[in-house]
């Protein structure tokens, strides 16, 4: 195996586990996929490891004992605040769900990078309401302002199934993960938290309304 090629599984699930997070920006990081929040690394896989961002704290919680290990992708090029998932966690998705949000969490308290925006493109950005709902990235907000959601209001009028069922009408092909982050943005929570405790309630409402016929919605 080159130094480069992640494992195929392991990117499966970095991509199921954290780049469908709708804040999560996908790159690459040493050839490898890589989670990015507002510019920041949040996390990565690196051949057969599953790399987080996570302080001090947050390392000492959540490794419950054991000797955390710090990413190091060249010997003696340790990673400042990255490190190694355990595999029993990587394992386990409960637990590797809650060491994510740690990591989101984390990185999402950070202000932005400075972005390389033209002013007029700010500019625009800065105008749309939209931008302050929580927990939803670049891509769902264009796909919510494309529905004729421009803000908080509004999505709460809707109401998150509503809302994402006006996404799809406009041919958006949204996944699941937005109406976790649409219903997240209206209660003030995690997409993660809401995907884990609401989600039969979310899906049974979701297949109710898009029995209903196009004019009921509207």
């Amino acid at each position: 195996m080159s130094w480069s090629a992640p494992v195929p599984e392991l990117v499966e699930l970095f991509d199921q586990a954290i780049c469908a997070d709708p804040r999560i920006e996908r790159r690459t990081l040493f050839g490898c996929p890589a989670a990015f929040m507002r510019g920041h690394l949040a996390g990565a896989v690196f051949r057969d490891q599953f790399v987080l961002k996570l302080g001090a704290t947050d390392v000492v919680r959540l490794h419950e004992g054991r000797v955390p290990v710090q990413f190091e992708p060249l010997e003696g090029r340790r990673m400042r605040e990255l490190y190694v998932v355990p595999r029993g966690v990587v394992a386990d998705r409960e637990s590797l769900d809650e060491w994510i949000a740690a990591a989101l969490d984390r990185v999402a308290a950070w202000p932005p990078k400075g972005g390389r925006a033209r002013p007029a493109a700010r500019a625009k950005a800065a105008a749309s309401e939209v931008d302050s709902l929580h927990g939803l990235g670049p891509r769902s907000r264009e796909l919510l302002e494309r529905a004729g959601i421009a803000s908080l209001a509004r999505l709460r009028e809707l109401g998150a199934i509503r809302a994402y069922v006006a996404v799809k009408r406009t041919g958006g092909k949204p996944s699941l993960n937005l109406l976790w982050a649409l219903e997240g943005a209206i209660s003030g929570r995690r997409w993660q938290d809401v995907a884990r405790e609401d989600r039969t309630t979310l899906l049974l409402a979701l297949e109710d309304t898009l029995a209903m016929p196009p004019e009921a919605l509207d």
